[in-house]
């Protein structure tokens, strides 16, 4: 690892490349109503506008992860902030639903860019790597509160069009504030081979599979929680999307608050595998609490839960991963993490709505979930094993590469 320390204004930079890419993926779901009318579509059409982004942001992930790995890093990531404020400018101005679907697509291939490279450049130099990474994912959760609450608040003032403007125009600022400051990257070199021995070299290790396991069994579980609690809340306690949306806006002001605490936590104990453990039984106990008390207030005390059980588990995977492979490889190996993830929780959203539709039974939401984030434990469990016998040079506190 390099001997620098990445300065305040490196890491503010990494930070707010966090809270742009999460802004940007959710910034259309407050506005589905409103978008319906624009667009002459119905639901369906509106929700296609989340899936695109998520599309672009599946299919590009591991492209986006080996150019991380085989292109100077920092340069991938300026280019999908220039790229992402360019697409979502246009996106705003746009009247004609498939063009916006097109440009949603491009947004997420955009946002793909931002993650794994972002990642790869601040852990590659940072002494506390998992207080590090802690503070890039509470950007993230940062991210999503200002995507569902305060952009809406913002649109009241101006207006849905001038608002996603200014998604636009503060991703153009972060470009200009991440060219000023984030740090140089080299040219991995080391990676070498093609890119399917790239590839192929880290999907079959043990190692992968216990961490792809623990990020899809998280994600999966996760969203049962964060997709679906405002429709409970308003189902069950007559609440009003304003109030029901303010409640589960607790996942993420947990998960903004909590994940520097925990990465930090991570690098005092020497060791990411008991902070994995811990985090999947916090998710477990959250459906759980659910499931046994059927209370608002049990509600609020789930959702804040299952914050901090996914600042437990998300950026300390991530952590892992990188230290696991190396800083040469981290790019390929966070991307094809994303990647396992992203299919847990486009899965999930199909699997929780059918569960529903079928039963219109939460609790049967709940024990499902609540038995996928148990499942979590033990892949979790395993990684805690390996990683607590692994020779020097493996291990989760070693700072190589």
């Amino acid at each position: 690892m390099a001997g620098r320390r990445p300065g305040r204004a490196a890491v503010g930079a990494g930070w707010a490349v966090f809270v742009i890419a999460n802004t940007q993926r959710i910034d259309v779901v407050p506005f589905f109503n409103d978008l319906r009318p624009y667009y002459h579509t119905d639901y369906a059409g509106v929700g296609a506008l989340l899936s695109a982004y998520l599309l672009g942001y599946l299919l590009a992930q591991v492209p986006m992860g080996l150019a991380a790995d085989n292109l100077p890093t920092r340069r991938v990531t300026l280019a999908g902030l220039a790229l992402i404020a360019a697409t979502s400018g246009v996106f705003a101005l746009v009247r004609q639903y498939w063009p916006a679907m097109l440009l949603r697509f491009l947004m997420g291939a955009s946002g793909a860019a931002l993650y794994s490279s972002t990642v790869k450049l601040l852990l590659g130099i940072a002494p506390s790597r998992g207080a590090a990474m802690g503070v890039l994912q509470s950007g993230a959760g940062t991210g999503m509160i200002v995507g569902l609450f305060g952009l809406p608040l913002f649109a009241q003032v101006v207006g849905i069009r001038p608002a996603f403007l200014a998604v636009a125009a503060a991703s153009a600022a972060v470009f200009g504030y991440g060219a000023a400051c984030l740090p140089g990257g080299t040219v991995s070199r080391a990676v070498g081979g093609t890119i399917g021995h790239q590839i192929g070299t880290i999907v079959r290790d043990r190692y992968f599979v216990y961490l792809a396991s623990c990020t899809f069994l998280g994600l999966f579980s996760a969203y049962g929680i964060t997709a679906w609690l405002p429709t409970y809340l308003r189902n069950e306690f007559r609440f009003t999307s304003a109030a029901a949306g303010a409640i589960a806006s607790l996942i993420n002001v947990a998960l903004a608050a909590a994940a520097p605490v925990t990465g930090a936590l991570s690098d005092r104990l020497g060791l990411r595998g008991p902070v994995i453990v811990g985090g999947f039984g916090a998710l477990a106990l959250a459906f759980a609490l659910l499931l046994g008390i059927h209370s608002a207030a049990a509600v609020g005390c789930a959702a804040a839960i299952a914050g901090v059980g996914l600042a437990l588990t998300l950026p300390i995977l991530t952590t892992m991963t990188t230290e696991i492979f190396g800083v040469a490889r981290a790019g390929v190996a966070v991307s094809l993490n994303l990647a396992v993830g992203q299919v847990a929780s486009t899965i999930s959203g199909v699997l929780f709505g059918i569960v529903l539709d079928a039963t219109g039974s939460f609790r049967l939401v709940w024990s499902i979930a609540t038995a996928l984030a148990a499942a979590g434990l033990v892949p979790a469990v395993l990684l805690r094993a390996r990683e607590r016998a692994a020779p020097a040079g493996r291990s989760a506190g070693d700072p190589r590469g």
